[in-house]
């Protein structure tokens, strides 16, 4: 919804603009990827061998690849302004992890949910963002941008978390 509707060309927020942001959600390949998974495994239909090797095979290659595609498009000068990518980086890696880890605590959250919950908050970006950036529009500078931040620094992160936790008692 956000990257359709700060969409750089789009005009005034209006019935048109949100008509067509829905058409756009709903036309999108990455959900409705996730949507024909999601009937597949709710009906329990067998995967035939080969499609399984095949699919196993293209996940195992995609993020790397992905990433190796995207550092090498990426240009720091092409960037632009740094500071936005920054502000998103530790939002993405420390801002969210610090509001909602110690609310996962507070829940009973321990070992193996914490670590859980810890990967799935201060992890880094993944590779589809961008693509989803530049499939509603945007040049996805920003986004490759938090993309390589985020997988720089998610390991430093990621670390620092396991670490407080772990002296904590809680992993």
């Amino acid at each position: 919804v956000i990257l359709s509707v700060l969409k750089p060309e789009r005009g005034k927020v209006d019935k048109a603009l949100l008509l067509k942001t829905g058409k756009g959600i709903v036309t999108n390949p990455i959900i409705l990827g996730i949507l024909a998974g999601m009937i597949w495994s709710g009906l329990r239909l067998p995967m035939p061998k080969i499609l399984d090797k095949t699919v196993s095979n293209v996940g195992v290659l995609a993020t790397p690849l992905g990433l190796m595609a995207l550092g090498a498009s990426f240009d720091l000068k092409a960037a632009g302004k740094i500071k936005p990518a920054i502000v998103a980086t530790f939002i993405k890696l420390i801002g969210l992890a610090a509001i909602f880890l110690p609310i996962g605590v507070m829940l009973g959250y321990t070992h193996e949910h914490l670590i859980a919950l810890i990967v799935m908050l201060g992890s880094a970006s993944t590779v589809s963002c961008f693509v989803m950036a530049k499939n509603m529009g945007h040049d996805g500078t920003l986004t490759s941008s938090v993309v390589v931040l985020t997988t720089l620094f998610s390991a430093l992160t990621m670390t620092g978390w396991l670490f407080i936790f772990r002296t904590m008692g809680l992993v």
